[in-house]
């Protein structure tokens, strides 16, 4: 019996560990909060925002679920008109164009998971305005941490199914296993006794999951102020009238048994795997199965059919087998007591095991913070049940070790006195068990710590700087926190070779400068922590990029330092933008912008005349300069001293210059390739470091090469036919790139034979057209049908796709700011978007003009953005404004000292596995033992009479 008994266990943790660790999802909330607003909850929206978005942890009930939006006087001013955003999973509302103040959304969902009703609040301010954090603090968690009517009517059905299963499987496992020879006289009466208890309590069981059914629809109809006929068209309601047919199914085989009044063994059985069934349902809309998919199920499963075995078995023991033990004569009735003690025990003590192998495991998948699972009512719940069961456990133990054992002593004396003593033993436990599904109940209920602590997840930034950094003999562990700026805390730990301690380190030297604003070498005073870490406080008067000088300052060996690029950026949600807008002086239709750093000038190209716009960004004054062709597209700059702006006349068929410094402009008429029966239509211009001008000819899948020393065109053609070439950009090496919108392919023209190479790739692109590479070298690509921007490794020849978030806003031009983030229109909604690449996260920004027609953008010398409004006639720019970081305190998960989840549930779960052999092996062991006494004893009666 001990062999098979340890092998179970170890096969249930190897396959629960290998699932756990295959399927598990971390960062998840049973209940569906808040992951992600849009405005963010810290950040300014712009004046004009129309939309509220929230994201939820997992998929919603559209019909049961809504944004509401009020202004700072408590009137709601949403349109009414919630629906889903980009999947179940996350919902938007309409509002009027905001302006400057603090709003309020108010969110209500329903979980298509586990059919919990939801409600969530957060703030964002618009415009000008900047929010209190202690407002934010006072919005809190959730005010329904526990919803406890749900948690009411799901006590009677946690309890019935528990008393179900338990008895059942308890009265195969205890009376079914026991010799009954020393009863044989009164079998016939004790059996029918018993038999008579188990339809009782099972009957019992069944009317409490009956009424619990009936009740939840209820009071799920009523928090969703819906008709009981509506509940059931929910997933939950689906996984209600699954319970609720099995429910019906076990009350007929009920009434059956009931009316023939005998449950025989093989009855048994489709009891067991009804009930089974029964609490599949619960755990599918448990934390367990929401939180952790596969294995979360699994865990959550076992464990509760492990405690419905324990706590139910407890309850057969009193309320049925007890009972019809009771009939018997008392010497028969204390020595069938007695071994009924083992038999108990040993499907105890393997309750116990594996629950305390899945318990830790389950919470491990829906929570592994032990900072949140301690502050959280969750899992102070979850200890107080712990409690429980370890004082349950404590009275199974006094029963074996006390009640039991002198039991034993007693049984040749005949004064043996156990049966009522086990009974009352047993309801303490009963009670015990009883309170542990009322904090089940609650729990099942409840909010996880992630949610309940909602606003952490939600409204924390991430800051900071961290990286490690090797020297020949040292590396350096550097820290900086918040990495913004203004005053930050630096921490550098140091080890040698083999993670070895410095023993000659004296100190720790920091300098940082900014040559680009001449700023010198300024060193920061560095307090020693301990042997080998040391700290101090640096002050970054603005955001820019900072070199950072570390030394290590030894005793017995050479200096040793590392230089360090720093670039000190404002995340997207502590920057506050304003939308500035000129209007053209006339009715144009402006395309291109191009920024000319020598004349301050911003540069838009005219659609409808062939004429090209000159903005001062000095005097905010517009210019028009008019020529003899048809009109201006595209626009670029060349490197001579002069200084020359380059455009395409589309309609023409030219491409043409104007010379800055004296206003003249003349075109050059394109040769019409072949076949010259359609006529060329040039579009996108470059001009790279040689001054050769590259123009895309987009419907003849050329590009044509053109030298102003000599006025010759060189065609080259692209490899695939019906190529539709589109964008062009030039890398630091000078060498061109260019797009193909109909094969969506990128490529490059090889600057000694410019011959054109394709880049070979299963990276289809869709409609990559607007192109350009940023400071780094990285190409950026507007994959204009495909609603994402895309970036190029030239060097590992990787892609990388960003999903815009409008679906419908077909992105184009791109332009990079100050800070690194790239800029991009969307030409067919009133918005543009910016993306920080470092973080994935992005923003949009509302333009006021409606149809503003945004496609293309540029940035100026001081790394703001420029961008042409072609409907709206007017050219705009984006005043960035970072408001300042105020983080007090780190994350308390970023504490070293602090003990992790693992370090605390696995001597917990190992403690478990050992404990639960130990006693499964006496438990045989006292089986054994003392049926052989009472056989004994049974001879020695039998005969003397």
């Amino acid at each position: 019996m001990q062999k098979p008994l340890s092998h179970t266990i170890i096969v249930i943790v190897s396959v629960l560990s290998i699932v756990a660790i295959t399927d598990q999802q971390q960062h998840a909330w049973a209940h569906p909060f808040t992951e992600k607003t849009i405005p963010d909850l810290s950040s300014n929206a712009i004046v004009g925002t129309t939309e509220v978005i929230a994201f939820f942890s997992q998929p919603v009930d559209i019909e049961f679920s809504e944004i509401k939006v009020f202004d700072s006087n408590g009137n709601q001013i949403d349109n009414r008109d919630t629906k889903y955003h980009e999947d179940q999973q996350s919902l938007i509302v309409t509002t009027p164009p905001l302006q400057d103040g603090i709003y309020t959304a108010s969110t209500k969902v329903l979980s298509k998971t586990d059919g919990h009703l939801v409600p969530g609040t957060f703030l964002f301010a618009v415009g000008n305005v900047v929010v209190d954090p202690s407002i934010l603090d006072a919005t809190g968690p959730p005010e329904e941490l526990i919803y406890l009517p749900g948690a009411a009517t799901k006590l009677p059905g946690l309890i019935g199914q528990t008393i179900v299963l338990g008895a059942i499987i308890a009265s195969l496992a205890i009376w079914g296993t026991r010799n009954k020879d020393t009863i044989r006289d009164q079998i016939k009466s004790v059996t029918k006794v018993h038999h008579q208890k188990i339809l009782f309590i099972t009957g019992v069981g069944l009317i409490l999951v009956l009424i619990s059914n009936i009740l939840t629809i209820a009071v799920q109809a009523i928090k969703l102020e819906a008709s009981p006929y509506a509940v059931l068209g929910t997933d939950f309601g689906v996984i209600w009238i699954v319970r609720m047919v099995i429910t019906v199914i076990l009350l007929g085989m009920w009434f059956i048994m009931n009316k023939k009044n005998a449950l025989s063994s093989k009855a048994h059985i489709p009891i067991i795997i009804a009930s089974l069934a029964l609490i599949a349902t619960t755990t599918m809309v448990g934390h367990g199965t929401t939180v952790g998919g596969t294995a979360g199920f699994a865990l959550d499963y076992i464990h509760n059919v492990v405690a419905a075995i324990w706590i139910g078995g407890i309850f057969y023991f009193v309320f049925a087998l007890l009972p019809a033990i009771s009939k018997l004569a008392d010497e028969q009735k204390e020595r069938m007591s007695l071994t009924m003690i083992p038999r108990f025990s040993i499907m105890f003590v393997v309750s116990v095991g594996v629950v305390m192998i899945t318990g830790p495991m389950l919470m491990w998948l829906i929570e592994s913070d032990v900072g949140l699972i301690t502050e959280s009512i969750f899992g102070q719940l979850i200890m107080l049940k712990i409690v429980l069961a370890g004082v349950m456990i404590g009275l199974g133990g006094y029963m074996q070790f006390s009640t039991q054992n002198r039991a034993v002593k007693d049984i040749q004396t005949k004064s043996i006195a156990i049966h009522k003593k086990l009974k009352k033993t047993l309801k303490a436990d009963i009670i015990l068990g009883f309170a542990i599904l009322g904090i089940v109940a609650m729990l099942t209920n409840g909010t996880l710590p992630a949610g309940e602590i909602q606003k952490t997840e939600i409204t924390q930034t991430i800051y900071g700087y961290k990286t490690t950094e090797f020297t020949e003999n040292i590396m350096f562990e550097i820290d900086i926190f918040p990495f913004s700026s203004g005053t930050n805390t630096i921490s550098i730990k140091t080890a040698g070779v083999g993670q070895n301690q410095l023993h000659d380190l004296d100190n720790i030297k920091v300098k940082i400068s900014n040559p680009s604003k001449n700023i010198f070498p300024i060193e920061i005073p560095m307090d020693k922590i301990d042997d080998s870490e040391f700290q101090g406080e640096m002050t970054f008067g603005f955001s820019d990029k900072w070199l950072m000088e570390v030394t290590a300052q030894r005793t017995e060996q050479a200096n040793e330092s590392i230089i360090l690029d720093l670039t000190v950026k404002p995340k997207l949600k502590d920057i506050q933008v304003e939308v500035i807008e000129y209007e053209l002086p006339e009715k144009a239709k402006p395309l291109h912008p191009l920024y000319d750093g020598n004349t301050d000038t911003i540069w838009i190209s005219d659609l409808s005349d062939p004429r090209i716009w000159q903005f001062s960004l000095k005097t905010q004054e517009f210019s028009a300069h008019e020529h003899n062709g048809s009109a201006t597209t595209f626009l670029a700059l060349d490197d001579s001293n002069s200084g020359t702006i380059w455009f395409t006349d589309g309609p023409g068929n030219n491409i043409g210059n104007i010379n800055i410094a004296t206003g003249e402009i003349k075109t050059i008429p394109i040769p019409n390739l072949a076949p010259i029966i359609s006529k060329n239509i040039p579009i996108t211009i470059e001009v790279d470091q040689n001054n050769n001008i590259w123009v895309v000819i987009t419907n003849k899948n050329a590009i044509v090469k053109y030298t102003p020393e000599t006025g010759i065109f060189k065609e080259i053609v692209l490899p695939e036919n019906d190529s539709l070439p589109f964008g062009l950009a030039i890398d630091n090496t000078g060498t061109l790139w260019y797009s193909t919108t109909g094969t969506g392919k990128i490529g490059y023209i090889e600057p000694v034979t410019d011959q054109p190479v394709e880049i070979v790739t299963d990276k289809v692109l869709d409609s990559p057209e607007a192109m350009f590479f940023d400071e780094k070298g990285t190409l950026w690509i507007g994959e204009h049908t495909g609603t994402a921007i895309t970036t190029f490794n030239p060097i590992l020849k990787t892609f990388e796709s960003i999903t815009v978030p409008d679906q419908e806003s077909l992105p184009f031009g791109m332009a990079q700011d100050r800070h690194d983030n790239i800029w991009f229109a969307q030409h067919v909604i009133d918005k543009i978007g910016v993306l920080d690449p470092d973080n994935g996260d992005i923003l949009e920004v509302p333009i006021a003009t409606e149809t503003s027609f945004i496609q293309f953008m540029t940035a100026d010398g001081d790394g703001n953005i420029w961008f042409v409004e072609q409907e709206g006639n007017k050219i705009g720019t984006v005043k960035i404004t970072e408001i300042p970081v105020t983080v007090t305190e780190r994350d308390s998960t970023t504490n070293d000292t602090s003990l992790t989840y693992s370090e605390i549930a696995s001597p917990i779960i190992a403690a478990g596995i050992i404990a639960s052999a130990l006693f499964y092996v006496k438990a045989v062991h006292d089986k054994r033992k003392i049926n052989e006494l009472v056989d004994n004893e049974h001879k020695i009666t039998d005969a003397v009479d």
